[in-house]
């Protein structure tokens, strides 16, 4: 065959790289959907799981613009830089208790103000909901959760929406 009718494997050929814009402190890429066009408060989604990240992200994304962190040592290194969430949405059942735990007492030591909302499906709906009952700063949401549950825990937390006992239909 002569040469001009082989295909030329394109493998080496450079492809350009997306361009990096700054969004809240870190380079995100050109790609993504920006933070700031959600119109609402920035959440940061914990876990170690990308099903649940992407689960959580779902129904978070139309109300909250997204930080996701692959686990709490990408959380805390986000925190470090100075990223600063409205709010932190954390997958107990992807990382181990006491990182888990450690990771929470973190955001105690750095003075972090906002509501943690602590998603396991070791919680039952009923301690779930008396866990944040009592607590202004922690809030539990039971897994399985019926769908808008997430969100609207978290709109009730941040002052959004409804009280959470009638966002929850109770």
């Amino acid at each position: 065959m002569p040469p001009s009718t082989i295909a030329q494997p394109r493998l080496l050929e450079s492809v350009p790289a997306p361009r990096l814009r700054e969004v809240g402190g870190l380079g995100v890429s050109g790609s993504r959907r920006s933070l700031k066009g959600s119109g609402g408060p920035t959440v940061m989604v914990v876990s170690e799981s990308p099903f649940s990240r992407l689960m959580m992200g779902r129904e978070l994304a139309p109300a909250f613009g997204l930080i996701h962190a692959q686990g709490v040592a990408s959380a805390g290194r986000r925190l470090e830089m100075g990223t600063v969430p409205a709010a932190v949405v954390v997958d107990l059942d992807s990382e181990p208790r006491a990182v888990s735990h450690a990771f929470l007492a973190r955001l105690v030591e750095k003075d972090f103000q906002g509501p943690r909302v602590l998603v396991s499906s070791r919680f039952c709906p009923e301690l779930a909901e008396a866990f944040s009952g009592s607590c202004l700063t922690h809030f539990a949401l039971a897994r399985p959760w019926r769908p808008g549950m997430l969100r609207s825990l978290v709109e009730s937390v941040l002052g959004q929406r409804a009280p959470l006992r009638a966002a929850a239909g109770r």
